[in-house]
């Protein structure tokens, strides 16, 4: 005769090949795989900055507009604002994809018309009268300083925010990219 087997169970739970034994069993491990879950998410994502990173994205909307509106004036620019308008739009276009796709990654999706609220209707009237007024590239100029000066700090709100060296590695090229946007803005003209 074999000798009987010896019970790896817990006391209370019967041996090892009992009913409360095996739930016991399933149940610490779905509560192990959550737990291993948990600390992989907060590892990889960005942190809880879906706020700060919306708002980025929104400035770059904003910036992106006033630049892509900016072209029917094209003549009223002076040719150093026109290239700093050109290399602004695909590089702020370029950025905001970039923190689209980084939020999308971390399950965060951001709707265009959300992207759309910091669009000021009073920016674009007051560019529409300095166009008139023969005073757009001042304007123009001035508009853009303060766009990019509120970018800059979305840029840093977001940076402090975010965990995730990904995300941080990024919000640190965009904001050395503002840095030299408001330089080209900045530079006298030739």
């Amino acid at each position: 005769p074999k000798p009987p087997r010896k019970s790896l169970g817990m006391p209370g739970l019967g041996g090892s090949n009992s009913m409360p034994f095996r739930i016991a069993m399933v149940l610490g491990g779905l509560l192990v795989l959550i737990i291993i879950f948990a600390i992989a998410k907060s590892l990889f994502s960005g942190g809880n900055n879906t706020q700060a990173l919306t708002s980025v994205a929104q400035q770059q909307q904003s910036m992106i507009h006033i630049l892509t509106n900016s072209s029917g004036n094209q003549q009223a620019l002076s040719a150093n604002d026109l290239n700093f308008a050109a290399t602004a739009n695909v590089t702020l276009t370029s950025a905001q994809h970039d923190v689209i796709h980084y939020m999308a990654i971390n399950g965060k999706k951001v709707k265009t018309m959300t992207l759309n609220l910091k669009i000021s209707p009073t920016i674009d009237q007051q560019l529409t009268t300095a166009a008139s007024d023969n005073t757009y590239d001042s304007t123009f100029k001035q508009v853009m300083q303060g766009q990019l000066n509120s970018y800059e700090q979305a840029l840093n709100t977001a940076y402090k925010q975010t965990t995730g060296p990904k995300g941080r590695a990024m919000l640190k090229e965009q904001f050395q990219g503002a840095q030299l946007l408001l330089t080209q803005l900045n530079s006298p003209d030739s």
